[in-house]
């Protein structure tokens, strides 16, 4: 099992999207966007090779995203504002289907690391699979840290997370307040985060900033996005 991580308060992030046009990003391919990338963080996009990630970069369905020992990237998605914070020391990749009424069904493959999740209630799904487990969530918030064996703990801040080991394939319900465990050998369990704060962010106060991105749809139309956002510093 893994070591009990360190945890302690995350500020929050500020992010608004305004749609131009009938509807912004609904025609496009894009899922997410890099609202910060500091330290070693890259991203290979499938059939190129692994290059270094930056602020304002667009994501699409199977990229993959690599934190080293000083990386941290936050991201954004384009449907419904949900949020993925990237620690260091992590492996992602990013999927997403765009559905009839344009939400993004996402998923999460990570490998290895930690991340924050925070997805909104307004649209689309999200689910973040592991080594030995899947989240299935919409509306919430939590974290997932997976050690080098793959073993997973999940840390539900809020909401209501479905928890299902892939090995014994047993699943349990871990609601906000509340810890899951998927071990190697099938276990799941669960605990209380009682007496335990949020995970360390090693990132700075980044202020204002606002990224406008021009898409083309699939009729060839061009739409913009635009995103403000703000990330305050720690307390």
């Amino acid at each position: 099992m893994m070591n009990k991580p360190v945890f302690r308060y995350i500020a929050p992030v500020v992010l608004s999207l305004l749609m131009a046009g009938s509807a912004l990003a609904q025609g496009s391919k894009a899922i997410a966007i890099v609202l910060t990338a500091k330290g070693n963080a890259e991203v290979k996009k499938p059939g190129n090779d692994w290059t270094t990630l930056k602020f304002g970069v667009v994501l699409d369905d199977g990229d993959q995203i690599r934190t080293g020992d000083d990386g941290f990237v936050a991201l954004a998605f384009t449907d419904d504002k949900s949020q993925l914070k990237i620690r260091p020391d992590t492996e992602i990749t990013v999927n997403a289907q765009r559905q009839a009424d344009y939400s993004l069904a996402k998923r999460v493959n990570m490998e290895l690391g930690e991340l924050f999740a925070d997805v909104k209630k307004q649209k689309g799904s999200m689910q973040v699979a592991t080594p030995t487990s899947v989240a299935s969530v919409k509306g919430t918030s939590f974290w997932v840290l997976v050690d080098e064996n793959g073993e997973t703990n999940l840390l539900a801040i809020e909401g209501l997370i479905q928890f299902l080991n892939l090995i014994s394939n047993e699943s349990i319900d871990v609601s906000g307040g509340t810890t899951g465990f998927a071990g190697t050998d099938g276990s799941l369990e669960t605990g209380s985060l009682e007496g335990m704060t949020i995970p360390e962010f090693l990132e700075e106060t980044l202020g204002f900033r606002t990224i406008e991105i021009i898409f083309t749809d699939d009729e060839g139309n061009t739409k913009r996005l635009i995103i403000n956002y703000q990330v305050e510093g720690e307390e």
